[in-house]
Order: C-alpha cells, then sequence, then structure tokens
C-alpha cells in the first residue's frame, strides 16, 4: 500500500486554527491592543457552529474547517475546537477530510492534537481506492511535517488494511512507520483490474 502522502495527513489544520485564533484574538483586543485581564480558565473568545473557507488565488475553495464550538483561552494560549472538520481540495485529486470529536492547538500553532475517533479519508478516485485512517488520538507538528500516535491505527486501502500500535507519519520524507503489534492483509490490486 503506497498512499499518496501528500494528502495523508493534512498538517496545515494547525497552521489554519492558530490562523484564525490570532486573527480573533485581534479582533477581541480592539484599537487599544490591549486584552483585558482575565482570570485562569475563562475564556476570550467562544465561536458556536464555527464554518471558514481559506480559497487559494484563482478563488477555489483549498480548506473548509467546521466546529460545533471553537473556544480560546488566553491564559495558556490554548484553543478547544470540538467536533473539528476539515476537508482540503488539491487540484483535481479527491477532497481529503479529518474529523475528530475535539481538538486543541497551541496559539503559536506548533502543535495539533486530536482526540477521540480520528477519521482521517480519502474519497476514491479514478484507479485509486478509497483511503481511510482511524485512531483515537493524533498529534501534528505542523512545523516539522510530522503525525504521531502512541495509540493503536488502523489504515485500509482499496482492499488493503495495515494496523499497529504506535505511528509517525513524516510528510518531507513521506515515510509512514508503525512502531509495535504490526500486521496487514495487501489485496493485488492490479490483479483485480
Amino acid at each position: 500500500m503506497r498512499p499518496r502522502s501528500s494528502t495523508l495527513f493534512p498538517v496545515v489544520l494547525a497552521a489554519v486554527l492558530a490562523g484564525m485564533t490570532f486573527w480573533l484574538e485581534r479582533l477581541v483586543q480592539g484599537p487599544e491592543g490591549q486584552l483585558q485581564r482575565r482570570a485562569p480558565g475563562v475564556p476570550d473568545f467562544v465561536i458556536e457552529r464555527l464554518k471558514a473557507t481559506t480559497m487559494n488565488a484563482t478563488g477555489e475553495a483549498e480548506y473548509t474547517l467546521a466546529a460545533e464550538r471553537m473556544t480560546h483561552f488566553p491564559g495558556t494560549d490554548v484553543t478547544e475546537v470540538e467536533a473539528p472538520r476539515l476537508v482540503q481540495w488539491s487540484g483535481d485529486s479527491p477532497p481529503v477530510r479529518v474529523a475528530a470529536d475535539r481538538g486543541t492547538v497551541t496559539g503559536d500553532g506548533k502543535a495539533l492534537h486530536l482526540r477521540g475517533n480520528v477519521l482521517i479519508t480519502r474519497d476514491a478516485a479514478g484507479k485509486r481506492g478509497e483511503l481511510r485512517m482511524t485512531t483515537s488520538y493524533l498529534q501534528v507538528d505542523p512545523d516539522a511535517e510530522v503525525a504521531r500516535t502512541p495509540e493503536h491505527v488502523v489504515i485500509t486501502y482499496d482492499g488493503s488494511r495495515l494496523e499497529g500500535v504506535g505511528m509517525e507519519f513524516n510528510q518531507g520524507t513521506r515515510t509512514l512507520e508503525l512502531r509495535s503489534q504490526v500486521s496487514g492483509e495487501f489485496t493485488n490490486v492490479e490483479a483485480r483490474r
């Protein structure tokens, strides 16, 4: 199984969340640029039923981020997102979808943590089958272009299945490493066609 790594883990999710947090924080600060002092654990903004779209230079959608709720805590500079859903479009490639029960992103955008029913899918298109990855937790480091988890992971692609405990995916080197309890079942896709 050799999935296209550029669409397997769209690490841009952390950058999108961090950028939105920065923009919203500037709105909350107002013209003086000073945030009011808040008690620890008190958010400075909450957005319900969020939906944001990033467009490319030609005016086409690149990313859509939706969430039931987005909350920023200035004391820790952490943004919490409930039921995040990200869709990434890339030219003629099928869309990539990322979903989880909840997520957190640091204010500097250096770390994104997705928790609970993490699901990443890429639709089937042409001769390429559907790609699907599930886990209970995923940490994304957008600067290093690395996604990792210490948890159980299942990856399916066009009838093949690969699973293990502990995973690291490096988008820069296009390597996927499963750490332990690895098993797989591979289907010869070409033989079926």
